[in-house]
């Protein structure tokens, strides 16, 4: 069971792994809005049809949308690998003093409670947020990014990993609750 936990957190964590590499165009991306604004330059490239997401062209306003577009990216999807890896934010100060038996509990009851019901209400209302975007054809407003819908939709689909993510390091938690295992529960979790 331990080996397909391991296989399944990978599988998870995958995206996450990609979108760490959207850190380099990123800082492209910055560079390139600082240079052009302060050359007075608006307009970059142009190429007269409409393409997915950049419509006929790209200008300042295009970047600045790119670059929270990969910044949400690589906050949502590298959020999902920092879980899979216990590497998120937790609170160690308390659980330093806790057995590794009590530290499984909590894990568990805060994952079943806590993370699991929020991972359901933003998949449910990132969902119809996506399909509102799509159905609107919402687009920026100030000559930016078109096709908003695609952004929009990453929301449920990573909270979806997260939640795939959070069952299989409860279902690896629990069986190391019953095996009085806990030495390796960051293979369980696919880490």
């Amino acid at each position: 069971m331990s080996e397909l936990s391991r296989k399944a957190g990978e599988v998870l964590a995958f995206p996450g792994k990609i979108v760490g590499w959207l850190v380099l165009p990123l800082i492209l991306s910055v560079c390139a809005g600082v240079l052009a604004a302060k050359l007075g330059v608006n307009r970059l490239a142009d190429w007269g049809s409409s393409i997915p997401l950049f419509d006929a062209g790209i200008t300042v306003n295009t970047l600045l949308d790119l670059q929270w577009h990969v910044f949400a990216l690589v906050v949502l999807f590298g959020g999902v690998y920092a879980y899979r890896d216990r590497s998120h934010v937790s609170v160690d100060f308390l659980a330093a003093n806790f057995s590794p038996r009590t530290r499984a509990i909590v894990d568990l009851v805060c994952d079943l409670i806590f993370l699991l019901p929020f991972c359901a209400i933003v998949v449910w209302f990132g969902t119809r947020f996506a399909h509102r975007a799509f159905v609107t054809g919402e687009g920026s407003t100030y000559g930016g990014m078109i096709d908003r819908w695609m952004i929009k939709a990453c929301i449920p689909i990573a909270f979806s990993l997260l939640g795939l993510a959070a069952m299989n390091r409860i279902i690896g938690t629990l069986i190391g609750l019953v095996r009085g295992d806990f030495s390796s529960a960051k293979d369980r979790t696919g880490s």
